[in-house]
C-alpha cells in the first residue's frame, strides 16, 4: 500500500499470510494528521517510503534488463 500513500490511487497488490500475523496499520487521515502535529516525522516516513520504492523500481529495472 506504500504506493497507494503516495499517489492516492487505489492499491496495486493484495496480500495474504500464510501463518497468523500481527501489524500495525497508519490510515491516510492519520498520516495527513500527523503532517500537522508532527511534520518532520511525516516527511521522514515518506522519505523512507519513497527510497524503498526506488530501491524496487531499481532491482525490476535490473531484472527486466537482464530478460532482453
Amino acid at each position: 500500500g506504500e504506493m497507494a500513500v503516495i499517489d492516492r490511487a487505489p492499491r496495486s497488490a493484495t496480500i495474504l499470510a500464510d501463518t497468523e500475523v500481527s501489524c500495525d496499520l497508519l490510515s491516510l487521515a492519520r498520516l495527513t494528521a500527523l503532517g500537522v502535529t508532527h511534520p518532520k516525522i511525516k516527511i521522514r516516513l515518506l522519505e523512507n517510503l519513497s527510497l524503498d520504492l526506488c530501491r524496487k523500481l531499481r532491482k525490476a529495472n535490473r531484472e527486466i534488463a537482464q530478460l532482453v
